[in-house]
């Protein structure tokens, strides 16, 4: 099975003492393939700047996760920011939530499920009728 993953998925699973980070390990561990958005990757990098993390241990996590025995890292191209731009505009959202639009424009045009945990997000792609993982989030 594959998956198009999310930022917090990658987050969770690099801190040991985060709440959700056995689930995303599981998760990680149960897919065959990582559909890793672009803009994912850079997310991640600047979080991890954000939160001090040696810049080396960041290129390794990088490294770990764009494994191309693992993932693939994909590019929403123009047409998905287009696609995703319309609709932060039509919808009336923040341009806070363009990036997410980005990584569920990549699952759609991927046709495959959406891991994530983000609420707004897991929302946003049942709605465009992708499935979403984990299938229910305990915890929280």
């Amino acid at each position: 099975m594959r998956a198009v993953i999310d930022t917090n998925v990658l987050v969770y699973d690099t801190f040991e003492d985060s709440l959700h980070h056995e689930g995303a390990r599981r998760l990680l561990d149960s897919l065959d393939l990582w559909v890793i958005p672009l803009i994912v990757m850079y997310e991640y990098v600047w979080f991890m700047r954000g939160a001090g993390v040696d810049p080396r241990d960041v290129a390794g996590k990088i490294e770990e996760y764009a494994s191309p025995e693992r993932a693939r890292v994909r590019s929403a191209g123009l047409e998905g920011i287009r696609w995703a731009l319309s609709a932060v505009l039509g919808e009336g959202l923040s341009l806070s939530r363009f990036n997410d639009k980005v990584v569920l424009r990549v699952a759609i045009s991927e046709g495959t499920p959406l891991a994530s945990y983000d609420s707004a997000l897991r929302r946003q792609a049942a709605a465009e009728g992708i499935q979403v993982l984990p299938r229910t989030i305990t915890g929280t």
